[in-house]
């Protein structure tokens, strides 16, 4: 892709941006939210169309006007927002637009019986195929649609943020599908907030800042570690890559704090006897005011539904309370002040067809309203830009629609909702999925500025970095049951795969450091 310009209307996304990749190689596209990689990369398969520029694939211009153009050319992408069809079953939408009939029927049997191996071979996921799309999680939807773009046999394939719904098994597996692809001289541009794993697959990184080329990185060059002699943050590759983002080097989760020490007397959540078929068994659980409860486990374990459950927006046993009111729907949840920011932000989280300043404002209409119930659009649009200006949303226009944003600064927007209600206890489900590391830093400081001023948080993450940097008592699950609590003091990374994983039932007093936890990224890199 050479000299690529676009606009949208007045707003300049990108300006003359070029990106190469070769056979079999792994290239890494970074950037902060609304750098303009997702608009790269909607050009070159043919959601939009640039307005200068040119592309060449195999040494061949080619024109690229739609979609379709660029499956026919070979290109296959894995969108940041699944693209999938919820009404179709896992074996229908694994095949979805491929002649699978014979003489114009279709066997049943043998479709679901060969889309079970398609999707263990491809991607290790064993579900139903008869399921309905719907009803997976999220992290195995993303699974899905990577097995479907690998069984496509792609010229050129492209990953946008594939790991953020995923635990450190289900990245070990696409790790080992991506070697598959480039042993298969197949090209992977892999886009990812996650830089420690561009260091595990990828040599060369483009980096993108303010819809321009800010230099490439070549990571299988540079030492490995700020720590080496001769090196600084400053010289290592990845600390390299977040300078070019960000035009600093980054602190995710500031200097060391001090220990909290939470209001015991009174829970701010009380979770007693919590159970959904096929995922939870008599959970027990309590988070208090002044604290961050953190909550992990892998794909399957429980974790997954635990934020639904506790937020009264799927049936459950037992019994949830929120400071001291009972929970049996996600009404009574935010009436009790309690708020909640979903994994799939663009599904259940934004107003994705609304301006940001609705979205913000969305549950604080009541304080923002005459007592004959006419919005005060002054104060409406006082409140948006104070929070705007708060977690540095872009573009900073409370008149922006929401879906125009990137998705970092989707999540921004619905996290500022609940900052503008004044929520005293926060459900935090995969909260930085999809965010850069710039924006992750500022997303940190306001969670911990609410938890430090007296509100409570449970977090449920598959970030293991996150996990430790937060939180302040940690929960892993496995199987639908806990399995182990550890103290801030107590949590490593590697201990809470260990024990997540299944291979230490009980914390061991040490374990040996491993080479990776494959979904972190080090405090050292940052």
């Amino acid at each position: 892709m050479r000299g690529i310009n676009k606009s949208f209307g007045a707003a300049h996304v990108l300006r003359d941006v070029s990106f190469s990749i070769h056979a079999g190689e792994v290239r890494g596209l970074v950037g902060e939210n609304g750098a303009g990689k997702s608009t790269l990369i909607k050009i070159l398969t043919g959601l939009y169309s640039a307005d200068a520029g040119t592309i060449e694939l195999e040494g061949e211009p080619v024109t690229i006007s739609s979609p379709a153009d660029a499956e026919r050319l070979g290109i296959q992408v894995i969108h940041q927002d699944r693209h999938l069809a919820g009404r179709l079953t896992v074996a229908e939408q694994l095949y979805l637009g491929r002649s699978e009939s014979r003489r114009g029927w279709v066997s049943r049997k043998a479709l679901n019986r060969r889309a079970a191996e398609d999707l263990r071979r491809t991607v290790g996921l064993e579900v139903p195929p008869q399921l309905l799309v719907d009803e997976l999680t999220v992290a195995e939807q993303q699974l899905l649609q990577i097995a479907r773009a690998v069984l496509a046999k792609p010229r050129l394939l492209v990953l946008d943020e594939p790991t953020a719904p995923l635990a450190a098994a289900e990245v070990a597996q696409l790790f080992g599908t991506i070697q598959q692809l480039q042993e298969a001289d197949v090209p992977i541009i892999y886009i990812s907030h996650y830089l420690q794993e561009l260091r595990q697959i990828s040599g060369r990184v483009t980096v993108l800042r303010n819809g321009s080329n800010a230099g490439d990185v070549d990571l299988a060059s540079t030492p490995d570690s700020p720590d080496s002699s001769d090196s600084s943050d400053s010289t290592d590759g990845l600390g390299k890559v977040i300078e070019l983002m960000v035009g600093a080097a980054v602190e995710e989760f500031g200097p060391p704090r001090a220990t909290r020490h939470p209001d015991r007397r009174s829970p701010a959540l009380e979770v007693t006897g919590l159970a959904v078929p096929g995922a939870l068994a008599d959970l027990d659980l309590t988070v208090h005011s002044g604290e961050i409860l953190g909550v992990t486990g892998l794909v399957g374990s429980g974790v997954d539904v635990l934020a639904d459950a506790v937020t009264g927006n799927i049936a459950h046993a037992g019994h949830v309370r929120l400071h001291g009111q009972a929970i049996r729907s996600a009404h009574a949840f935010v009436r009790a002040s309690g708020a909640y920011v979903p994994a799939d932000r663009r599904k259940n989280g934004a107003l994705v067809r609304n301006t940001v300043r609705e979205n913000i404002s969305l549950v604080t209409l009541r304080t923002l309203s005459s007592r004959l119930g006419v919005i005060h659009r002054r104060k409406e649009q006082h409140v948006a830009e104070t929070f705007i200006r708060e977690l540095d949303i872009r573009p900073a226009r409370a008149d922006a629609v929401a879906g125009s944003l990137s998705g970092g600064n989707q999540q921004k927007t619905v996290l500022a909702r609940w900052l503008a209600a004044g929520s005293r206890f926060l459900v935090l489900d995969q909260p930085t999925s999809g965010v850069d590391v710039g924006s992750r830093a500022q997303i940190y400081t306001q969670i911990s500025k609410l938890v430090d001023a007296g509100a409570g948080a449970l977090l449920v993450t598959v970030d293991l970095e996150e996990l430790v940097g937060l939180a302040d008592r940690i929960l892993v699950f496995h199987r639908g049951r806990v399995i182990a609590e550890l103290s801030r003091g107590e949590a490593s990374t590697d201990r809470i795969l260990a024990l997540a994983s299944g291979t230490q039932q009980q914390a061991p007093d040490s374990i040996s450091e491993p080479t990776s936890s494959l979904r972190t990224i080090t405090r050292e890199h940052v």
